[in-house]
């Protein structure tokens, strides 16, 4: 967790998970989580769970939410589902780590403040009831449920995960089909990119969550075997991007010859003979490849959580409800 964000829950009294990327408690009696962007390290998810009593909060909550964002800095979105409150927070442009936490800090003190003086309650994000509350981790995302709503999306876990296994490794010659074309697509990204005289992590990173896709579009399923194989598939691919890049090149420089690009691909081989030219390509391929791995680490290690058939799931502290009400 960001450092700055980290030491604010702390001084607050939140508890943290740094393994979660998340810290959670209660500010002015209000129930909340702040979770860590795991990619951005100024960028945050705010959290809070409540639901309205007898009387008609003023503004609405809505209302309430949508004047958020003009008010603070680097609020980007405020939304409400009618039980949870979801603020988005980014730390974009010059110098935003002075001024950053502070932001958050003043958004926490007005919502909390408006719960309290509208006596919201705390409640469960699918049935909105009060009591036997537990915050819970699935899959890197924050729920509050009752032990009810819990036990149901516990059961649904289980019959997605059955389902699954029944299916076993799909079409895998579809998959592979679907992520050639989907590495396709990341191929142009990466010739285009290089077009403009760089050589960036963008190209790789769109041509393995494109193949991931394809194989998933096409083979039916989308498991350990297929992302495998599509990350076998964006290596290659990748040496091939290199090669139309280089044929490009020699067909603008002999063009002039009436030498096709056709006849430009083909000479690639005998062009890499020279040691110069060699030696500019092999740069090239081991700087692809490595952020290609960089770009990409973070889809593939969601895809292959995901491929896995287990799903994440971890109760992380029981809450007490109607915390905000005031006495």
């Amino acid at each position: 967790m960001y450092k700055k964000v980290k030491n604010y829950a702390i001084e607050k009294g939140l508890a943290v998970d740094d393994k979660a990327g998340i810290a959670y408690g209660k500010i002015n009696g209000c129930f909340l989580v702040i979770h860590q962007d795991p990619a951005t390290p100024g960028r945050h998810t705010i959290q809070l769970w409540m639901k309205q009593g007898a009387a008609e909060p003023y503004p609405s909550v809505v209302d309430f939410d949508n004047q958020c964002p003009s008010k603070f800095k680097y609020l980007q979105t405020a939304s409400y589902s009618g039980t949870k409150v979801i603020a988005e927070f980014w730390g974009n442009g010059l110098k935003w780590g002075s001024a950053y936490v502070p932001c958050i800090d003043a958004f926490l003190k007005e919502i909390t403040d408006y719960f309290r003086t509208n006596q919201l309650s705390t409640c469960c994000e699918t049935c909105g009831i009060g009591s036997g509350l537990s915050l819970y981790q699935i899959e890197s995302a924050d729920h509050l449920f009752c032990s009810a709503c819990y036990a149901q999306t516990s059961d649904q876990i289980q019959k997605s995960i059955h389902e699954k296994a029944k299916q076993g490794n799909g079409n895998v010659i579809g998959g592979i089909i679907g992520a050639l074309l989907g590495a396709l697509l990341g191929v142009i990204a990466w010739v285009l990119i290089y077009q403009l005289g760089y050589i960036s992590a963008l190209g790789g990173l769109v041509m393995v969550i494109c193949a991931l896709k394809g194989y998933e579009l096409l083979g039916g399923r989308l498991n350990i075997l297929g992302i495998i194989l599509s990350c076998v598939i964006s290596v290659v691919m990748l040496l091939f991007a290199e090669q139309v890049c280089l044929s490009i090149e020699i067909y603008q420089a002999f063009r002039e010859y009436d030498v096709t690009f056709f006849e430009a691909f083909q000479s690639v081989p005998a062009f890499l003979d020279e040691p110069e030219i060699r030696t500019a390509v092999i740069s090239d391929v081991v700087i692809g490849y490595v952020l290609m791995a960089v770009g990409a680490w973070g889809t593939v290690r969601q895809a292959l959580k995901a491929g896995s058939g287990k799903q994440d799931v971890k109760k992380l502290t029981p809450v007490a409800g109607n915390s905000t009400t005031l006495r």
